[in-house]
């Protein structure tokens, strides 16, 4: 019995390293900083871990640029309630998130805007989501409360 332990503490030990290394985004964005970038989408690829955006951007020189935007998993996606089609080719989008590491045309998104102004989440952590999702129910509590006591 012993020796089972020992091994699956083993196993333990070396996998959860491994595990959680792979989400932590200093290895590849500037933590610390935002970039702004607007674009033409030409691909949305709902995969997991990362869904990602490829789009174009047309540069100060006219020039147009590739970019690729990596978000949250498809499945935290489709929680947060998008669709598979979400965003498609021709869709005009703006990108808030932090910029590569490594001076690629690359960003992790934390909050994408289309032309109507509507916002969209799934950003890696997410806290948009959380925030906005707090504050309703915050405002749903004051409305509940507010209306018991007759105001």
């Amino acid at each position: 019995m012993t020796h089972r332990t020992f091994l699956f503490c083993s196993i333990l030990v070396l996998t959860t390293g491994a595990a959680s290394a792979h989400h932590n985004p200093n290895a590849h964005y500037i933590v610390g900083q935002s970039v702004e970038v607007e674009g033409v989408v030409t691909e949305f690829r709902g995969v997991n871990p990362h869904s990602r955006i490829y789009f174009d951007v047309t540069n100060d020189n006219g020039e147009v640029e590739e970019w690729m935007a990596e978000g949250d998993s498809i499945i935290n996606l489709r929680r947060a309630g998008w669709a598979d089609d979400e965003i498609g080719p021709g869709d005009r989008i703006h990108i808030q998130g932090r910029p590569s590491r490594h001076g690629r045309n690359l960003v992790e998104w934390q909050i994408i805007t289309r032309l109507d102004g509507s916002e969209l989440g799934g950003g890696n952590g997410q806290q948009t989501e959380r925030y906005r999702y707090m504050d309703g129910r915050l405002q749903e509590f004051r409305r509940q409360r507010d209306a018991a006591a007759g105001r």
